[in-house]
């Protein structure tokens, strides 16, 4: 699903009350350091995908990190762009936390989530989302992935314009349930029916346009202008030490 690529920071600089592999940790962008974040850049997660991952696409702006999703090609293949970010530390059972606005349109995900799996040296696949729908602007869809099988994925209402307002966005993982926040309100929480996450996860944020077999799910893709998400913080308390 997901790969490393080794990179050059955005900058040597970064502004946060602790480093990403201190825990707990928040971290206040607009700045990057290679230490703590990597870039992906110059691959794709294949078909269900229409764009092409580009580090030049990840930038700070205006005290924020902006993910844009782009036709410039900057050198690269005729492909459209692309952005995402992932922590090199992986964490564990614990509250995650960022403050965002998403992108909108046709075909679009916006995303703040945690993954782990084989491309990180672990067998089974693990992931817990928060993904916003760019097909509807208050669209949000929050569940989880255990040893490769999605769990009680959810739809969420937010009574708002997600791609428009900056709003704060939660969940906490236990070992016994996962819980899911919109501004400190709880918006849901797992059932226990079905098994949780175990495996420590790296955490994410991307923008990314759908592909082959995403029409039902994300709505039709077809580029007219660049879109951005912006993230102002993130932040992980661990509820035990991650493993």
């Amino acid at each position: 699903m997901l790969r490393l690529i080794t990179l050059t920071a955005l900058s040597c600089c970064i502004v946060s009350t602790a480093y990403a592999e201190d825990i707990p940790f928040f971290i206040k962008f607009p700045h990057i350091h290679k230490k703590h974040w990597y870039l992906s850049s110059g691959w794709s997660n294949g078909a269900h995908q229409s764009c092409e991952w580009r580090k030049e696409l990840i930038e700070g702006v205006d005290g924020k990190l902006k993910l844009t999703l782009t036709d410039q090609h900057y050198g690269r293949v005729d492909t459209i762009g692309c952005a995402e970010i992932q922590s090199t530390k992986k964490y564990s059972y614990g509250r995650y936390e960022t403050r965002m606005k998403a992108a909108y349109g046709s075909g679009l995900n916006t995303a703040f989530f945690t993954y782990t799996g084989p491309p990180h040296g672990v067998k089974e696949h693990d992931e817990i989302d928060f993904e916003f729908l760019g097909k509807e602007n208050n669209l949000l869809q929050v569940g989880y992935w255990q040893n490769g099988i999605n769990h009680e994925t959810s739809f969420i209402e937010l009574g708002y314009n997600a791609s428009e307002e900056f709003h704060t966005y939660a969940f906490d993982w236990f070992p016994d349930k996962i819980i899911w926040y919109v501004d400190g309100e709880e918006v849901y929480r797992t059932t226990g029916k079905n098994p949780l996450p175990t495996n420590a996860q790296k955490l994410y944020f991307s923008l990314w346009s759908g592909g082959k077999g995403t029409k039902d799910w994300l709505g039709k893709f077809e580029y007219e202008a660049p879109k951005s998400a912006e993230i102002e913080w993130v932040s992980f308390t661990p509820h035990s030490q991650p493993n």
